[in-house]
């Protein structure tokens, strides 16, 4: 094949080529170029070879004579550079050129691809890549990467912020490590699932943080294959367990509830049975000599109305949202008054010390009974643990948090607190056990050593006081409960002393309203006992006639609060609008909720609790009618 032939085929290959073709000279002229190459940059063969390479590659035309020497010492060249088209737009172009001679004079025989798509491309994966890359950073889900061995290839700042880990610690580890010994066997077996079967799309269980604490976490892990073979677990886990913590806490709340629910509907009755037995015991007890033997036998029919007028109580404490005798006590005082008891209930084997500061500085808002029951029950409970001897400890202090601290029961608010501290060192408790200690009627003692009320009552009450328990145990290492009251600025005021029971006789009219007939009675009887004049009505209707017949000059009315077609609060408005003059004495066995329905509160004075005891009574209306 001759020249002729040769240049021929060469051209009409170069111009069938989608290729771009350029042959250029050392000063930059086209000598040549292919149809591809002017369709490309939008000219005509002819306008494109009028041009030079600086018209459509400025800077590596300004730069061709530095560079041509260079380049033909090596022969060719390949780089990447951007050229400009006949409408002004920018594309990017890659040159794969070699150097030729032809007759005298040197050429750069040039193809050229368009990679505009190809680096559009590439920037997209790369943000795309910086993306996921933030992505991972900044989330707050804990994401980890572990190879099939259980070492951690990867794991984002979340997870090692979460379980106190550095990098290089990271690198060191493996999921083993981690996870609970509780858990171990239960996350092997998912694990090996997932390498196995390629995803679980939901794991719960718990991880060991470096510092100890034990972290819950929820997600889902999926496995990469390469050739049918694991080549690491991806897991995104979240940290659940504030979250678990509040669904024990609403657990637990629901548990009080449906007790107190319980509690209410048979609470009014059983009152109502309590004060027939602890009025007419009382009244007849009276009336015998000590050495009369029916006065023993009454003694243990009081006696266990009063015990079961005490259990009743602490069954209403966990629907009660008021405190029965609300005044500002010094709980210093109130846990020193009460050593002497505890060191009676104590066995000699154990070494009891109180810890309070005088002056009456810790001084909350509280029914200093109520504050003596909690404060008894921890005690014996205490005691109870340490059947081999040890160190019971009482103490009062006075904390301030500044953010909101997280217990595993409550979670305390920023304040000021007097905190009472009952701590011991007896057999302790597992974490199963504290899960359960607040709920009524749990115990861990042996039948018939405790009604599992104790703790149940403490919790009742100290949410009753606006304020906060918390529970430190293990097993073998003793237990230390610490309650936090809201600390008060207020004077303490003085108590109700037993002062009062020497005047209890009285002279006044006193008309008594309930629709329990054998109430009606019992309080008839205990009240002409004193001394008063008293008008029974088996109902509002009959009281009202009473009122408004103006028969007889009456002083108090004694009414039950929940009645048949008027309600006790009503029946007062009746009264009080007949004859303002007449005071009001509200009586129920009814909890706090039931009572506030009907417009009645236990805080009022004017209120007196079922069962009825004829010297609460006799104060009572004493205090009202002086």
């Amino acid at each position: 094949m001759d020249n002729q032939e040769l240049n021929t085929v060469f051209k009409r290959v170069v111009d069938a080529a989608n290729v771009e073709f350029y042959l250029i000279n050392a000063e930059g002229g086209f000598a040549y170029v292919n149809q591809a190459a002017a369709r490309n940059l939008g000219y005509s063969e002819a306008e494109l070879l009028a041009l030079s390479l600086a018209d459509i590659d400025p800077d590596l035309g300004s730069r061709l004579r530095q560079l041509w020497p260079e380049w033909k010492r090596q022969g060719g060249l390949q780089l990447e550079t951007t050229h400009r088209t006949k409408s002004g737009q920018i594309v990017q172009k890659e040159v794969d050129a070699v150097c030729v001679t032809l007759g005298a004079t040197d050429y750069i025989c040039a193809f050229v691809r368009d990679i505009t798509g190809r680096k559009r491309m590439e920037t997209a994966l790369r943000e795309s890549g910086e993306q996921y890359r933030d992505l991972f950073e900044s989330a707050s889900d804990l994401i980890q990467f572990v190879w099939p061995d259980g070492r951690f290839l990867l794991v984002n700042p979340a997870w090692r912020a979460t379980f106190g880990y550095s990098a290089e610690e990271v690198e060191q580890l493996t999921i083993f490590d981690l996870i609970d010994p509780d858990c171990t066997d239960h996350c092997m077996e998912i694990f090996q699932h997932v390498l196995e079967h390629g995803r679980t799309d939901r794991i719960e269980t718990t991880f060991v943080a470096k510092n100890g604490d034990k972290i819950m976490i929820q997600g889902a892990v999926n496995c990469r294959y390469e050739n049918g073979k694991p080549q690491f677990a991806r897991c995104i886990f979240r940290n659940v367990s504030e979250e678990k913590r509040l669904q024990a806490q609403l657990l637990q709340s629901q548990k009080l509830e449906a007790i107190g629910r319980l509690t209410s509907g048979v609470a009014h009755d059983f009152n109502n049975l309590l004060t027939t037995i602890l009025s007419y015991s009382e009244l007849y007890l009276r009336r015998l000599p000590d050495s009369d033997p029916l006065a023993d036998a009454l003694r243990s029919i009081r006696d266990a109305g009063i015990r079961g007028a005490a259990l009743t109580r602490q069954l209403l404490t966990f629907s009660r949202h008021q405190v029965v005798d609300v005044r500002v006590i010094d709980l210093n005082s109130v846990v020193s008054g009460l050593s002497a008891m505890i060191r009676r209930l104590i066995q000699p084997g154990i070494h009891f010390t109180v810890e309070v500061a005088p002056g009456g500085q810790g001084r909350i808002l509280a029914d200093q009974h109520q504050i003596e029951q909690v404060l008894l029950n921890l005690a014996i409970n205490a005691r109870d643990a340490m059947a081999d001897g040890g160190v019971l400890t009482i103490s009062c202090i006075e904390e301030v948090l500044e953010k909101n601290e997280f217990s595993n029961f409550d979670n305390i608010a920023p304040g000021r607190y007097v905190v009472l501290v009952v701590s011991d060192t007896g057999e302790g408790m597992a974490k199963e056990v504290q899960e359960h200690i607040f709920e009524p009627f749990f115990t861990t003692k042996a039948q018939g050593k405790g009604t599992g009320l104790g703790l149940a009552t403490a919790y009742g009450i100290v949410k009753q006081h606006s304020g906060y328990i918390v529970v430190q145990s293990e097993p073998g290492k003793g237990t230390v409960f610490r309650l936090y009251f809201p600390k008060v600025e207020a004077p303490v005021e003085a108590a109700v002393t037993g002062a009062a029971l020497e005047v209890l006789q009285g002279s006044e009219t006193i008309l008594v309203v309930d629709d329990e007939p054998e109430i009606l009675a019992v309080v008839r009887h205990s009240l002409e006992a004193m001394g008063y004049t008293v008008l029974a009505a088996a109902s509002a209707g009959e009281a009202l006639l009473l009122v408004e017949g103006g028969g007889e000059k009456i002083d108090l009315m004694l009414t039950d609060v929940v009645m048949p077609g008027m309600t006790g609060h009503g029946l007062a408005a009746r009264v009080q609008a007949a004859d303002p003059r007449i005071r009001v004495l509200f009586m129920s066995g009814y909890t706090d909720s039931m009572l506030e329905e009907h417009g009645v509160s236990r805080t009022h004075a004017n209120f007196i609790s079922k069962p009825l005891s004829p010297g609460e009574l006799a104060i009572k209306l004493r205090k009202m009618l002086a």
